[in-house]
């Protein structure tokens, strides 16, 4: 039934630029919100092309192949996000790839 009512499109994603300049490049922080009332988890985002000049933290955000996991592959819960920074020339359009929904 969980699964029904959510999607992997009901993951949003918002950006901002922080005003911090990381190498002279602007940072910008990512927010990544799971709008859905399930929980989603080894949720990936489609980061094929990223470049960050910042030192990541592969806890919040890991690389693998054209890929990034998202919190280490722990469930996002419900109505709560995810934040991370990185900093290059200009925003990296991150899209959701896919998750796990489990109901609770």
């Amino acid at each position: 039934m969980c699964q029904e009512k959510c999607a992997t499109i009901d993951l949003q994603i918002r950006q901002e630029k922080t005003g911090n300049l990381v190498q002279a490049k602007p940072e910008f922080q990512v927010r990544v919100l799971n709008a859905c009332p399930c929980l989603q988890g080894n949720v990936t985002l489609d980061c094929n092309g990223f470049q960050t000049v910042e030192v990541e933290n592969p806890v919040t955000l890991l690389r693998s192949g054209n890929g990034c996991l998202l919190n280490n592959g722990s469930f996002l819960t419900p109505f709560n996000e995810v934040v991370f920074v990185y900093a290059w020339d200009t925003q990296f359009p991150f899209k959701p790839r896919s998750s796990n929904i489990k109901c609770n």
